[in-house]
């Protein structure tokens, strides 16, 4: 006799827990894959593990714009367990941080993470901004936070209309020269 049947702790396959394992979306290897995946990272990407050389220019020339302009940032982009990142750093050199090279699947996400989370608090533009480029950069970003708060409804709704609404000029009648004048005297 088995020591399970023992003390009454038969088992049966149907109750066993099985286990899944989940891929983390901001894991190394996932962040790769989706920069390699887009289509405007990929050429700098893929140039930047395969060489130190900055790539001419007739090399970037049929790219898109925005490839051009992560090309114009060649010597920013650097590459950490395989992942773009872009070094900036302050124009006295004082501070430095490493900003995430996002890819334009992933810039929903962090915009809901960055503004409409909890921790976002939907601050407006100049703050979600300011968040938003400490720890990532992508082509265009500024462009995508001001997109993002003007269309977000938790915002709309607290603010007012933009232009307030006057009121219409009435008639007031008064009986005689300057009595509303004497009166209140």
């Amino acid at each position: 006799m088995n020591a399970e049947k023992k003390f009454g702790m038969e088992t049966d396959i149907s109750e066993k827990v099985l286990t899944t394992t989940t891929v983390d979306p901001w894991s190394s290897c996932e962040i790769q894959k989706a920069q390699l995946e887009d289509p405007t990272i990929k050429p700098i990407l893929d140039k930047k593990l395969n060489s130190t050389d900055r790539p001419s220019w007739q090399e970037i020339a049929p790219e898109s714009p925005a490839t051009k302009r992560y090309w114009a940032l060649w010597d920013s982009l650097h590459l950490k367990d395989d992942v773009l990142y872009c070094r900036w750093e302050s124009d006295n050199g004082s501070a430095c941080r490493w900003q995430l090279i996002i890819p334009k699947s992933r810039i929903p996400e962090v915009l809901r993470e960055t503004h409409d989370s909890a921790s976002g608090g939907h601050f407006g533009v100049m703050k979600t901004l300011s968040k938003t480029r400490e720890r990532f950069y992508w082509d265009r970003l500024r462009a995508d936070v001001e997109k993002w708060c003007r269309e977000c409804h938790t915002c709309g709704a607290r603010k007012g209309p933009k232009t307030r609404t006057k009121g219409r000029l009435q008639h007031y009648n008064v009986g005689a020269p300057f009595k509303e004048w004497l009166w209140i005297s």
